[in-house]
């Protein structure tokens, strides 16, 4: 294996990786999800009939990718390209709610309560996540 396939394989993993530690740090989505239903809601972009739905099967969806992230290398392309769908969605989320001027936390990381308001900061977290992903299906092309 020539020097660069291993670079393009070490950031295949390690951004794998990160991606599925991200997604797992969400986990109190599964725990609480009449929380996550309240902050799928203050977002005001899914029909009312939407949101539990939403809320109930968006963080079983993100648990999914993150194990086959992790454990499935098999799985791991369609789920790296899900956790790229899903964070281009989720920031847009926030961009709208932002420029709406809504403040309230995404419930992204915390219960929703306990979670700091949107804030620019969100997007440019998630910029780098979604780079991040990119540059994962990028080095698994190379690989």
């Amino acid at each position: 294996m020539t020097r660069d396939r291993k670079i393009y394989r070490l950031i295949y993993w390690i951004a794998s990786v990160v991606l599925a530690a991200v997604l797992l740090s969400g986990f109190h989505k599964l725990l609480y999800p009449s929380d996550f239903a309240v902050s799928v809601y203050r977002f005001h972009l899914l029909p009312g009939f939407l949101v539990n739905p939403a809320a109930i099967y968006l963080p079983w969806l993100e648990a999914v990718c993150a194990v086959c992230l992790l454990f499935i290398p098999r799985f791991r392309p369609a789920a790296l390209w899900i956790v790229l769908v899903l964070l281009v969605l989720f920031t847009a989320a926030i961009g709208i709610s932002l420029i709406r001027g809504t403040a309230f936390g995404c419930g992204c990381f915390g219960r929703a309560a306990d979670e700091d308001p949107l804030s620019w900061i969100n997007i440019i977290r998630n910029a780098g996540l979604i780079a991040l992903a990119v540059f994962a299906l990028v080095a698994r092309k190379k690989i």
